[in-house]
C-alpha cells in the first residue's frame, strides 16, 4: 500500500513538473520577444549626442599656438559648442584663469579651472558667434604662478 501511495506521489509530481516546464516554455518565448525591442533601442542611444546636447570640443596644452610650442591644431569649433580646456591634473589650490580674449562677442568664458581638494574642474567657454579670438590660459595660487598659452579659436556657423 506504501509503495502504490509512493508511486502515485511521484507519478503526481512528475505529471505537474511537466505542466510547469510547458508555462515555462511559452515564458521564455514572451520574453524574448520583450528582450527584443530594447536592444534596438539601445543601439540608437550609442550616437554620439543625446537629444540636443553636443559633446564638447576639448582643447589640450599641446594645441597652444605653434610660436607657444603648440604641435596639434585646435579642432572646428561651431557656434553654439562647449569649449572644454583640459590642461591636466590640477593641483589642490590651483586655479586656472582664462585671460580676457581678444574677441568677446566670438567666445563667452563660462568657467574656470579649480581643484578645491574635493572636486578637480576644467577651464570652458562657449562658441556664441562665428569670428576668430584668442584665449590665453594660466595657473596660479598654492605658489605656483604659470603662462599656459595662448589658444586660436576659429568659430564657424
Amino acid at each position: 500500500m506504501k509503495n502504490r501511495f509512493v508511486m502515485a506521489s511521484i507519478a503526481a509530481l512528475c505529471v505537474g513538473g511537466l505542466a510547469v516546464a510547458g508555462c515555462n516554455s511559452s515564458k521564455k518565448e514572451s520574453s524574448s520577444t520583450t528582450t527584443a525591442a530594447p536592444t534596438t533601442t539601445a543601439a540608437k542611444a550609442t550616437s554620439s549626442t543625446v537629444g540636443n546636447v553636443l559633446p564638447p570640443i576639448i582643447i589640450t596644452p599641446q594645441m597652444a599656438n605653434a610660436n607657444q610650442g603648440g604641435t596639434q591644431p585646435v579642432p572646428t569649433i561651431k557656434v553654439g559648442d562647449t569649449v572644454v580646456f583640459n590642461m591636466g591634473t590640477i593641483t589642490k589650490g590651483v586655479t586656472i584663469a582664462i585671460a580676457p580674449n581678444t574677441n568677446p562677442s566670438v567666445f563667452e568664458v563660462t568657467s574656470k579651472g579649480s581643484n578645491d581638494g574635493t572636486v578637480s574642474m576644467n577651464a570652458g567657454g562657449k562658441a556664441i558667434a562665428a569670428g576668430t579670438t584668442q584665449v590665453s590660459l594660466g595657473a596660479g595660487g598654492a605658489g605656483v604662478e604659470n603662462f599656459l598659452g595662448t589658444y586660436t579659436l576659429v568659430i564657424t556657423k
